[in-house]
């Protein structure tokens, strides 16, 4: 890292790691491709009741795998292979216990989850027989999404993306298997992504233990271990609400839509919620690519290259962000027509909700980088800080907005929430690194009258 190109290294992370978790990401789009075709609105309504429950998964392994991720980063710059040593053990300690809880409250809570949403007979039905599935494998599921991010801050963000292809491929079969031929409906969909994710895990181990990571992985005293599975807690605790911010917001627009409007509006959020989470996989890609160069850099105290990374980083996620939501806003029938070929009504409803909450997509994910950044560098206050008022500031607008609108108010909710949260986010990023990129204009304007460039400012 401290003598390639910066700009290649950045790409050498980031592009492994938006493909793998574009890739990951594929994993709900396709369940919800192929419910969408095989039961219709209504497994699609009930797939969308249960996911935020199920959600839990996923942001307790974004917790265990972004934050032990970075704590092995922040190790490997600072030379420090003890530290590194305690961080694996725990990180690995931490998925086992975490998964193990949260499958016992998947359990417990589904059904009352479900009712208190508002949900048919129909939707409880289907929507239980996604969630066991879910909670009997969440050790396994929480694993399968947390170990390449592991994978990737251990020095192989290539096969970190190789498994997460390898899991996403079998799910499209497993998918095919169980809710095209066997006709499974949302168990299928739930066991088959089970399946791909064991197979995730029994490739991540291999490539670990060729790398030599357990080598040098320590059992530690049971404070310093403690000690260290807060840090990775703590360093994890933004992206953890930033996927629970997600869950909570399918709830409430869950509930809301069944309120003010029907199950076909509902199954119409459902698609939204789908091509929004493949952009959130995109943005969460950038953000992890940048992740590991900004924690490493940070170890190595170098803020030059610090603020030279998050520049590159903002410029590709919002950049990307900005062509995806024009796609989507020129093509929002195309779009609704891959969920719900055959059903007209569907797909002019979910045309409409496209256009209307999807419209400032791209400033998402900048919410995310400058999330992520903060964590990177130690500064998980302010990191969660954001996550938070994520969720925070939605509430008022999904709240008053449909007394005076309706339906169109709840679609309207995230988009002008986004924009009242980004002019606050762009305010913390120039007060953090005000100082450090008008040092490196100087530095820039110095070289370019010597002919060279500066340390830390490499093309």
């Amino acid at each position: 890292m401290n003598t390639r190109s910066l700009t290649r290294t950045f790409w050498a992370y980031t592009i492994p790691s938006m493909a793998a978790l574009m890739v990951s990401g594929m994993y709900s789009v396709v369940d919800g491709i192929f419910i969408g075709h095989a039961m219709g609105a209504d497994g699609l309504a009930a797939l969308n009741l249960a996911w935020p429950l199920a959600g839990i998964i996923w942001a307790l392994a974004m917790l265990v795998g972004m934050g032990g991720g970075a704590e092995l980063s922040m190790a490997r710059g600072a030379g420090d292979v003890r530290c590194q040593g305690v961080a694996l053990a725990m990180t690995l300690a931490l998925m086992l216990a975490l998964g193990a809880v949260c499958g016992a409250l998947i359990l417990g809570l589904s059904h009352p989850f479900l009712a208190a949403q508002g949900a048919g007979e129909l939707q409880v039905r289907f929507g239980l027989d996604y969630l066991m599935v879910q909670g009997w494998a969440a050790p396994v599921m929480l694993a399968g999404m947390a170990l390449p991010l592991i994978l990737r801050n251990l020095g192989a963000p290539g096969l970190s993306t190789a498994a997460m292809v390898a899991g996403a491929v079998l799910n499209v079969l497993f998918n095919w298997i169980f809710v095209i031929r066997l006709d499974h409906g949302l168990f299928g969909a739930a066991l088959a992504t089970a399946l791909a994710e064991a197979v995730v895990i029994l490739f991540c181990l291999v490539v670990m233990s060729r790398l030599g990571a357990f080598r040098v992985m320590v059992w530690a005293p049971m404070r310093e271990g403690m000690a260290r599975a807060v840090a990775i807690c703590t360093t994890g605790t933004a992206s953890m609400v930033m996927a629970l911010y997600v869950s909570v917001v399918f709830l409430l627009h869950n509930v809301l839509f069944l309120k003010y409007g029907t199950p076909v509006t509902l199954a119409a959020y459902a698609i939204s919620g789908y091509v929004m989470s493949f952009f959130y996989y995109f943005a969460e890609g950038v953000a992890g690519g940048m992740q590991p160069l900004a924690s490493y850099f940070h170890g190595a105290r170098d803020r030059m290259k610090i603020a030279k990374v998050l520049r590159l980083a903002l410029l590709t996620g919002v950049g990307g962000g900005v062509v995806l939501t024009a796609l989507v806003m020129a093509f929002p029938a195309a779009v609704a027509q891959t969920f719900a070929a055959g059903d007209p009504v569907l797909i002019a409803e979910t045309a409409t909700g496209l256009r209307l909450q999807l419209w400032a997509m791209f400033l998402d994910g900048f919410i995310i980088l400058a999330a992520t950044w903060f964590q990177s560098v130690g500064q998980a206050r302010t990191a969660t800080s954001i996550t938070v008022a994520n969720m925070g500031v939605q509430l008022p607008f999904l709240f008053i907005l449909p007394m005076f609108l309706g339906v169109q108010g709840i679609w309207l909710a995230m988009p002008l929430s986004n924009v009242a949260l980004s002019i606050v986010v762009v305010w913390l990023l120039w007060r953090a690194h005000r100082g450090v990129f008008a040092r490196a204009a100087v530095l820039a304007r110095r070289a370019l009258g010597n002919g060279n460039l500066p340390v830390g400012a490499t093309a």
